[in-house]
């Protein structure tokens, strides 16, 4: 009898963490970014300081544009809080009607209009898979993962082929609004050097 007991309890899976946003304030500030998808904990270690200069670059481009427009928020790095989960992605552009008003909270902002990752040495599984696939699922109009070693902007927005990005090496334009001219940004004048 005492056998046939230890093969049951042998025959059982292993009961799989659920991690949760609460745990991300217990994790330790020690430079890597961590975020719960679905369950898991995403972790990447820090960036380095090339990634940081194409994240500000796109946070100017955009901040000039959104202050023009007198409408949305730039914020990088954010939060994407959804459905129990949290992504912080490099660069995102809030809708707000006030850029003087800013929520308290992550979760009290409407979501984004767009989002963008830059590639790191330890991101590209979590930023071209994981997080893609929840951004899209969740209706971000449009995702762009800048990869430094192609010199490029890969553009994926929701739809049937959401799956194959569109691949910019020379510029991209966007524009979110019908009554306001579009931003152009060149793609070659994110990368350093």
């Amino acid at each position: 009898m005492y056998m046939a007991t230890k093969a049951a309890q042998s025959a059982r899976k292993p009961r799989l963490f659920r991690w949760t946003r609460a745990h991300l304030t217990r994790l330790p500030d020690d430079g890597n970014r961590y975020e719960v998808l679905d369950g898991a904990l995403l972790v990447t270690p820090q960036a380095g300081p090339p990634h940081q200069v194409i994240a500000a670059r796109l946070i100017f481009e955009f901040g000039n544009y959104f202050e023009v427009a007198g409408r949305g928020l730039v914020v990088g790095p954010g939060a994407v809080v959804f459905e129990g989960n949290e992504l912080q992605p490099d660069v995102l552009l809030i809708p707000v009607l006030d850029r003087n008003t800013t929520a308290a909270r992550w979760e009290d902002f409407p979501l984004p209009m767009l989002v963008i990752e830059v590639l790191s040495p330890g991101s590209h599984r979590h930023d071209l898979v994981k997080k893609r696939d929840a951004y899209l699922r969740i209706g971000i109009p449009e995702y762009w993962v800048v990869d430094p070693d192609e010199r490029c902007v890969l553009v994926f927005r929701p739809e049937p082929d959401s799956h194959a990005p569109t691949r910019v090496t020379d510029s991209r334009r966007w524009q979110p609004w019908a009554d306001v001219p579009p931003l152009e940004i060149g793609v070659k004048k994110l990368f350093p050097g």
